[in-house]
């Protein structure tokens, strides 16, 4: 990811740290930066980048928002993503994944992680498609984590569609003894990563 130009107040070390690296630097005076950022209290530095090409990865799994339009969700997706050592896929309506709100809550996933996007399921390049459904799929204790997977999350009130459930390989449930009928879609997307790549999860076997 290419920094264009960084941004911050008189004072701030990460300024100097900045400019020792090379990077383009500009000094401005709090209201400044107030009138440059989407929020009522930034902090400093800011910087500008290029987004870079949005290349899906041709090996490993995959973290997929798909129809998931809280950009609060689809950064903490690509900050788990990065956590778990997978990439990061926006399908149709996700809430764009270099937006500002997206960018804050993914809290540097963005620099760890390949963030690519797909018009369809065949842009996954083959992957085993994991869905994550609120009720009737396998514990995810049950998914073979050597095996390319994407993991397909969806909308928190509706789910993923139905068309793409069908479509996939398996369908995923994270058992709740507690009696809740959900989990938020950013946190079920973190659970099923966590198991996928090697850690415990619920039930035997493999799929």
């Amino acid at each position: 990811m290419e920094v264009v130009c960084v941004f911050g107040t008189r004072g701030d070390p990460s300024i100097d740290a900045a400019r020792s690296s090379g990077l383009d630097t500009v000094v401005v005076a709090d209201r400044v930066l107030r009138r440059l950022s989407t929020t009522e209290s930034p902090q400093s530095p800011m910087a500008v980048i290029r987004i870079p090409d949005q290349v899906i990865p041709e090996s490993g799994h995959l973290i997929v928002s798909w129809g998931l339009g809280d950009p609060g969700n689809v950064g903490t997706l690509i900050r788990t993503a990065a956590a778990f050592g997978m990439g990061f896929v926006a399908g149709p309506g996700s809430a764009d994944p270099w937006s500002p709100k997206v960018l804050r809550s993914a809290a540097g996933g963005h620099f760890r992680t390949p963030v690519g996007a797909v018009a369809d399921l065949a842009g996954l390049g083959g992957r085993r498609l994991v869905a994550t459904v609120a009720r009737h799929g396998v514990p995810p204790g049950r998914l073979d984590g050597g095996r390319p997977s994407a993991v397909l999350v969806g909308d928190e009130a509706h789910g993923l569609p139905g068309d793409v459930v069908k479509a996939a390989d398996v369908a995923v449930t994270i058992p709740m003894p507690g009696g809740m009928e959900s989990l938020n879609a950013a946190v079920a997307g973190a659970i099923v990563a966590f198991v996928l790549t090697g850690h415990d999860g619920t039930g035997s076997g493999s799929l």
